[in-house]
């Protein structure tokens, strides 16, 4: 990892470059003469203690009565979300009010009393929808201003698609129906294209000391290194400057690549330090996989492993397999797992480097791929049996026993990539693609 990637890793969960926060303007609606300043102090502290810094609470608004919302339009312009906090039956008039504003709106009647928050939902109906949500209690709020700051940082996303200019990029694209309008309608993200002499130009660039301090980090940091010389290093780490370099400039959140004839290397052991400083790297300009794993990362703050599948129908498991595997897959500040360089399983070039990290046997794990229509996400939980690096294999080959069944998988699945998180997400993936139009579905 790089001297710049190390001083960015604290608080990489929540960063500039991850997007704004999300606004949330709290709204009580209580009558004057029920409003207890102890019992709005309290909600307010009680909201505050789940949130993460990914949510921005605005100074909240009091309506006693419809008049004291006579300006709430001008207070709401700069909310994201409003959170109505109705500790009492009755005014229904200023429910819907605050409805109006056309904001994705949580309504919370206390720790408990969900009532209360049924009873102001009875005044928005039939116009409550995915964007309505009642609390139950203050877990809930904090989960759904999570699922809320996620789409929000998806649509103020930026990815780089490097050597775009490369024929068979055209096809990965493709498989999205629309394209990039596609993507840009369902996620709100945006695709830049950057030609292979202009990544190459940059690559050639780097200093050479920046490169050989970072080749030398990674020799160092390495529990083993078999095949890799200190010159594969060198040349690879070129390439993880000139991409990170990029990611920088063009203010973007992630990347991936189009392989070709030129001089560049396969880009194994860049992608597996940019996972791990949470910059979502998918393989062989896979956009579907990129997109899953942004989705993941702003989601829930961990980086991914994505893969080949192999179905074993005799012992009803998956395999995932490929190159790249983070070192911190329970979290980007989690303690980094130990890794072994090899040379990259396609042959021998030079800075055909990528590492073996050993994924724990007994994690539960969630596997998801979003299909080419950008309408579904298959979801599915395993555990990983075991995890090596198998001749004929890529370097990373990781056997997963399905709670459902493999062969199911295989019959309902989309493609042959599939993204892999740590532990059991399918709640919260199944809820923010429910924010997004996206069908779940679930082994």
């Amino acid at each position: 990892m790089s001297e710049e990637a190390l001083a960015d890793l604290e608080g990489v969960q929540m960063s500039e470059r991850d997007g704004p926060a999300l606004k949330v303007l709290p709204v009580v609606v209580c009558r004057e003469e029920r409003l207890e300043e102890a019992q709005l102090a309290s909600f307010i502290e009680g909201l505050k203690g789940g949130l993460g810094p990914e949510v921005q609470l605005l100074d909240s608004s009091l309506a006693r009565s419809i008049a004291d919302l006579e300006a709430f339009p001008a207070a709401a312009a700069e909310a994201d979300a409003i959170l109505i906090y109705k500790p009492h039956l009755g005014l229904g008039d200023c429910v819907l009010k605050v409805a109006e504003q056309g904001k994705p709106l949580i309504i919370f009647g206390g720790e408990g009393r969900v009532r209360l928050a049924l009873d102001a939902l009875e005044y928005l109906y039939p116009r409550a929808g995915a964007e309505t949500w009642v609390a139950v209690d203050y877990q809930d709020i904090a989960f759904r201003l999570r699922l809320l700051a996620a789409k929000k940082r998806l649509a103020n996303t930026r990815l780089l698609i490097l050597n775009a200019d490369y024929p068979h990029w055209e096809r990965w694209i493709c498989r999205v129906s629309g394209g990039a309008e596609a993507i840009r309608a369902r996620l709100g993200l945006e695709l830049e294209y950057l030609p292979s002499a202009e990544l190459i130009k940059r690559w050639e660039a780097i200093d050479g000391a920046r490169a050989a301090s970072l080749a030398e980090s990674w020799r160092a940091g390495a529990e083993r290194v078999l095949e890799s010389t200190d010159e594969d290093l060198r040349v690879v780490a070129r390439l993880y400057l000139a991409m990170r370099d990029l990611l920088a400039e063009k203010e973007a959140q992630g990347l991936t690549m189009a392989y070709g004839d030129d001089p560049l290397p396969v880009p194994c052991l860049a992608y597996m330090a940019l996972r791990d400083e949470g910059l979502p790297a998918a393989c062989e300009a896979d956009i579907l996989s990129l997109l899953a794993m942004v989705m993941v990362h702003h989601l829930l703050g961990k980086p991914s492993f994505m893969g080949n599948i192999f179905v074993d129908l005799q012992d009803g498991t998956i395999t995932l397999s490929h190159c790249v595997a983070p070192r911190r897959m329970a979290g980007y500040l989690s303690p980094p797992l130990p890794y072994t360089l090899r040379d990259q399983h396609w042959g021998k070039a030079p800075g055909s480097v990528s590492a073996f990290v050993e994924l724990e046997p007994g994690r539960e794990v969630t596997i998801c791929r979003l299909s080419g229509d950008l309408r579904s996400m298959l979801l599915a939980r395993g555990k990983i049996l075991d995890c090596r690096d198998l001749p004929g294999y890529c370097r990373m080959a990781v056997r997963i026993k399905l709670d459902g069944s493999a062969r199911e998988l295989a019959h309902r699945t989309s493609g042959n990539h599939h993204v892999m998180i740590y532990g059991d997400h399918r709640v919260e993936l199944g809820e923010l693609n429910r924010l997004l139009g996206i069908q779940t579905i679930e082994l």
